[in-house]
């Protein structure tokens, strides 16, 4: 076959689908191509004849197939479409196609739509329809099931597509029925040795592509000089900012007022009232340790109560004051440590006596010396 006929007969044919692929009217399922599933399994059975052709519009069943387009080149790839339509209750599901050496079936797509009838150029798409499950069987009274299935043929001439398989039971057992063949015309695919492919002559000059025609180095060498702008103003403003003056440091607070307020803080707690008595020895004891710290200087933190008292000694603390305050630190090692029985009044009479302590003007230089 000529390849210039051959391309001009495809063109001419994608205009719209064959009416010699299509069952002429509206007609009856042509043959049954299976036995019926209430039939026993055992046994020769005789043939079955294949069923008439009813052309009148009381069949039970209209049926059409075609392909689309129905002349396309070699392994191109075509749909067939098929629907059928019920006038009585019944239930109906495709089957899968017949596969063959000429033919490649895709993935098949169900779905139904309430219509009754189904445009001339089996246009699904202009259809309100809904997707069905193409292994399930569905209820087809009143409504038309639709078939497409992605078909391709790599054999060329005038090819015969076999009718899809669709089973149908209307409460006598389910019956198999094959719709209608159609036909397919293959055109072999031009190759670029083929002598008589005739090509459309250039039209020039032709322009290259933008990406050829822009001059990068000038755009690179652009960006370049961009880039080192930007870099050189903002070095310059970087040294016209004034260097932020310093924050003044806080002022050390005094440790016996320091001191007198983490007092304050834990009487306000209330910590006694609740029966919290070695959570307030803690309190207390940290209170004083970080006062005699600030003060004396001779005691360190994580002295043991034997520690702080030996130190204090050295320091020259008033005898009067180290009895008191050694007392209170044995006092409160034992009510953290060995949960000994505290009471309210003990606990406030040992705040009332931190207070006191930090509350008496410090001692001269000459009298520690």
């Amino acid at each position: 076959m000529s390849a210039a006929p051959a391309r001009a007969r495809l063109r001419a044919t994608r205009r719209g689908p064959r009416p010699a692929g299509v069952a002429a009217g509206l007609l009856a399922i042509a043959l049954v191509s299976g036995q019926a599933s209430g039939q026993s399994s055992g046994g020769a059975t005789p043939p079955v004849a294949p069923a008439p052709i009813v052309r009148t519009s009381a069949a039970p069943y209209r049926v059409r197939a075609t392909v689309s387009p129905a002349v396309t080149e070699l392994g191109r790839r075509v749909v067939y479409k098929a629907w059928l339509h019920a006038e009585r209750p019944a239930s109906a599901r495709w089957l899968p196609p017949d596969s063959g050496a000429a033919f490649t079936w895709g993935t098949p797509r169900a779905s139904a739509t309430a219509t009754w009838g189904v445009p001339t150029g089996m246009e699904f798409e202009k259809l309100r329809r809904k997707k069905l499950d193409i292994a399930a069987r569905h209820d087809i009274a009143g409504r038309t099931l639709l078939l497409e299935i992605p078909l391709q043929a790599f054999a060329l001439g005038r090819l015969t597509v076999p009718g899809v398989q669709v089973e149908i039971d209307d409460g006598r057992g389910p019956r198999v029925y094959r719709l209608p063949v159609v036909t397919l015309d293959v055109l072999p695919v031009l190759t670029a040795a083929d002598s008589n492919a005739d090509y459309r002559a250039l039209h020039g000059p032709l322009a290259a592509p933008w990406w050829e025609r822009v001059p990068w180095t000038w755009v690179v060498l652009g960006l370049l000089v961009l880039a080192a702008a930007i870099v050189i103003i903002r070095a310059w403003r970087r040294r016209r900012v004034a260097t932020p003056a310093a924050v003044p440091a806080a002022a050390a607070l005094d440790p016996r007022a320091e001191a007198l307020a983490a007092l304050a803080d834990l009487q306000a707690l209330r910590l006694p009232e609740h029966a919290r008595y070695a959570e307030h020895a803690f309190r207390l004891g940290q209170i004083l340790r970080r006062f005699l710290e600030a003060t004396t200087g001779a005691t360190q933190p994580g002295d043991t109560t034997p520690e702080l008292v030996l130190h204090l000694r050295e320091a020259g603390l008033e005898p009067d004051d180290l009895a008191r305050l050694s007392g209170l630190l044995r006092v409160w090692d034992r009510v953290k440590f060995a949960r000994e029985p505290f009471t309210l009044d003990e606990a406030i009479r040992a705040e009332r006596a931190i207070e006191m302590f930090l509350r008496r003007p410090p001692v001269p230089a000459e009298k520690v010396a």
